[in-house]
């Protein structure tokens, strides 16, 4: 165990990081602005236990970090010190950028050498640096730095003067240089909607029908956890070596630019780029002023490279320790989907027990608990987070629960299997069958749908279906035909939201609308992978041949119907009667408008 000095703990890279050197038993001395605001981001991490953790209070941007007499002396027997703070913002000015990147570096230095058991110093800066063990001696201005927007500028500076003055002081020293941070490699979740969801959203605009540079440049991505698990690996070494680690992996081994944008293309649902630009063209436009309309900043631009960059000492330290920190491509359309989600909406905090995740394939929001599990799946011009005050109620008997976004909807990536119901019934049993033992599966409007296939899907993994107003037969014919209904989704606003949720029966009056639901709507609307999935289930949903269910063969001891008798079909159709039905003087979205209500009910059958 070591005692560890780690600045940025609560920014994108660092609350993973502070997560994986909790799990190696390091105490973890962490700058902070607000010890509150730290405490809340790694509860979000599933933090319950902050026994290793301890708030220094700071700032980046002040002399001596900001930090008292007290703790700095306390500071001055760590053992090893983490620098990762900073902004990821590649529009901060010139004063900006040095006040936080190369007077913090000065501050750091001047602590180190202050520490006499200090044995290592890790500095995080990115894979632009130009500086190395082999050319520390140049002056700034030797390089091409000064080129370099601010941002990168004075990153690069404060890398060349960490790595003079460890030397001079015989502090060792680790320049781990990340490229192009994404999400986590498990659930895709990436909560820093800069960098590479930049490119996403210009994508997603249709703002991307050239590639720049065309194949022969790339993209270079590491997921965040990989990043962490790599710092972590670094704080373990008993005796460190000055070196450089890039956090990459090999150009011939990664997607081009064209074959990126594609991915990314395909996952929001747009078309893919017809061709190439030069590299010099797009980037003199974008200088011109040409990023306002793109929504890519110019700076951007210098993420995207021709180059190869060293590895072999990443892939030594991966060996050593077990690591595989290659990009994980199965990853990689969640970690699109989150982005475009995270665009949309921001971020939307989730309330406890929650937490995000990824199961098979689709993002979800679980609760741990013991007990059989419940799944709950949401209907069209809806996502998981509109039932989670439902499943809030659910959480509450200690069944584990877990609510998933449907494949195209909220944050889950779109199945790719055709244009027919079978793609999104495939991932539903897969998400089933992620499960060690059957679950009891909730699901309102087109989830009930879906929720009613799986009895006849996976009949021996369902413990139990509650069906809450679902789709039983066809939807109107309004919806037949995806193109017209995907441009009307384009032109919608808050208020003929509103009016069309109470002519269609959503809800029985407006009272009865959750103020932030309708603006939920519109900002799912923007984004071209949900509004088109939505256009295409309704009109799949508009066709009789997609019913084909045998309720006959459903047992009445495991499938309960509740019914809103205030919905366009004021009862339950003729074929389901024998089931177990409740009738509700409600509207079709009863869950979101009556969510107590919804969820007693639930428990009282589960």
């Amino acid at each position: 165990m070591s005692s560890i000095f780690v600045t940025g703990g609560s920014g994108f890279i660092g609350r993973h990081v502070l997560t994986a050197l909790a799990s190696g038993g390091h105490r973890l001395y962490v700058l902070v602005r607000s010890e509150e605001k730290l405490r809340e981001t790694l509860k979000e991490m599933g933090w319950r236990d902050f026994s290793s953790l301890v708030p220094i209070q700071g700032d980046l941007t002040q002399p001596s970090l900001g930090i008292g007499s007290a703790d700095l002396r306390l500071l001055t027997d760590v053992e090893a010190m983490i620098h990762a703070g900073g902004p990821m913002d590649i529009l901060l000015s010139a004063d900006e950028a040095r006040q936080v990147f190369l007077n913090s570096a000065r501050e750091m230095a001047d602590l180190a050498r202050r520490s006499p058991r200090l044995q290592h110093f890790i500095h995080v800066v990115g894979f632009k640096s130009p500086y190395s063990e082999q050319n520390d001696g140049v002056s700034p201005q030797a390089d091409h730095g000064h080129k370099a927007p601010p941002y990168e500028k004075m990153k690069f500076e404060s890398d060349l003067f960490l790595r003079r003055t460890m030397k001079q002081s015989g502090i060792p020293l680790s320049v781990v240089n990340p490229s192009v941070v994404i999400g986590d490699s498990r659930s895709g979740i990436t909560e820093q909607t800069g960098g590479f969801g930049l490119l996403v959203n210009a994508v997603r605009r249709n703002m991307m029908g050239l590639v720049p540079g065309g194949d022969d440049y790339w993209l270079p991505l590491v997921h965040v956890d990989h990043v962490a698990a790599f710092i972590a690996a670094l704080a373990e070494e008993d005796r460190p070596v000055n070196d450089t680690y890039f956090l990459l992996d090999n150009k011939k081994e990664s997607p081009g630019m064209k074959e990126l944008i594609g991915t990314i293309a395909r996952e929001v649902r747009v078309r893919a780029p017809k061709g190439s630009a030069p590299y010099g063209l797009v980037k003199g436009l974008l200088n011109l002023g040409a990023g306002k309309l793109l929504g890519l900043p110019k700076e951007s631009m210098d993420f995207i490279v021709r180059t190869e960059f060293p590895t072999a000492s990443k892939l030594a330290v991966e060996a050593k320790h077990g690591l595989n920190l290659s990009v994980s491509s199965p990853t990689l359309p969640l970690v699109v989907a989150d982005l475009d989600y995270r665009l949309n909406h921001g971020t939307l905090r989730l309330p406890p027990p929650f937490r995000q995740h990824a199961r098979a394939g689709l993002a979800t929001i679980e609760s741990e608990g013991r007990g059989t599990p419940i799944v709950i799946l949401h209907g069209a011009f809806s996502a998981s987070y509109n039932l989670l005050p439902m499943a809030q109620r659910l959480a509450e008997s200690g069944h584990p629960v877990c609510l998933a976004d449907l494949p195209g909807f909220g944050r889950s990536p779109y199945h790719h299997r055709g244009v027919g119901m079978e793609g999104f019934e495939q991932a539903i049993v897969a998400l089933i069958r992620s499960f060690d033992s059957p679950v009891r599966i909730v699901g309102h409007s087109f989830g009930g749908y879906l929720a009613a296939r799986m009895l006849e899907a996976v009949p021996e993994r369902i413990a139990g279906a509650v069906l809450l107003q679902p789709v039983l037969e066809p939807v109107s014919q309004t919806y037949r035909h995806p193109f017209a209904t995907k441009t009307s989704a384009r032109t919608l606003s808050e208020n003929s939201i509103r009016k069309r949720l109470i002519r269609s029966k959503s809800f029985r009056e407006a009272g009865e609308i959750p103020e932030a639901y309708p603006s939920f709507i519109l900002e799912e609307m923007k984004s071209p992978r949900t509004r088109t999935t939505t256009a295409e289930v309704m009109s799949l949903l508009s066709r009789p041949d997609v019913f084909r269910f045998d309720p006959g063969s459903w047992s009445p001891d495991q499938v309960f119907i509740a019914w809103g008798q205030a919905d366009v079909r004021p009862d339950v159709p003729e074929a389901y009667s024998h089931l177990d039905v409740t009738r509700l003087p409600y509207a079709h979205q009863f869950p979101i408008s009556h969510p107590g209500i919804a969820a007693d009910w639930i428990l009282e059958r589960l």
